[in-house]
């Protein structure tokens, strides 16, 4: 039987204005308010997402406690139902599971990003622990990974190069104004770097760069 897995976009293809799916719906949701109804089509309207997509994300939300749910079927199927926001998180979309429980992918990558504007200068060690004090569990080769990628796009000045093992590894800090924003440049399957602050993809390996690494 053929695989009906479907490989998913690269995240600068899901985005729009620098946003996601679920970020957008998040946003429009709190602009219908706090106990205001709503329908998953007109979700849709405002938004442009699919309503499979908006469906998925509204009943994680609703097991999340965010939504309340009311079945306004009329004997159609899919069954229909009427949202409403009973708590509001902010601005920043839940992250969640199907199941409505908070998800932990990427949030490594998010207090990394974080941690090299407080901390300043630092190695790739420091850098994972410091995120890691967090509560995200951070490993040294995840943290190592990420900053040569980022320092590869230009977000990270060297400021002491690696000589051995005695002298320890490379330090580095945030280059001036690279600090494009509160979301975290992605690293991409495609060996790329993505900026959903700027919704741009702002580093591609190549074979000419991929010698640099």
């Amino acid at each position: 039987m053929a695989s009906t897995y479907k490989k998913r976009a690269p995240a600068h293809v899901e985005m729009t204005g620098g946003k996601g799916s679920r970020q957008r719906a998040w946003e429009q949701v709190r602009k219908f308010g706090i106990n205001k109804g709503f329908t998953t089509e007109q979700l849709s309207i405002k938004t442009n997402i699919e309503v499979g997509t908006l469906h998925t994300y509204l009943h994680a939300l609703q097991l999340g406690g965010f939504l309340e749910a009311k079945d306004i079927s009329t004997g159609a199927v899919p069954r229909k139902y009427e949202w409403k926001l009973v708590r509001d998180n902010g601005v920043e979309a839940p992250r969640l599971t199907r199941d409505g429980k908070p998800l932990q992918q990427g949030m490594g990558t998010e207090a990394m990003w974080r941690s090299m504007r407080i901390i300043g200068e630092f190695n790739y060690r420091e850098l994972a622990a410091h995120a890691s004090a967090s509560g995200q569990e951070v490993k040294d080769g995840t943290a190592k990974a990420y900053v040569i990628m980022l320092y590869a796009a230009g977000y990270l000045s060297l400021t002491k190069p690696a000589k051995n093992m005695v002298n320890g590894a490379a330090r580095y800090r945030l280059a001036p104004g690279k600090y494009t924003g509160p979301r975290p440049p992605m690293i991409q399957r495609t060996k790329s770097v993505y900026d959903p602050n700027l919704n741009e993809v702002v580093w591609q390996q190549t074979e000419k760069n991929h010698d640099d690494l």
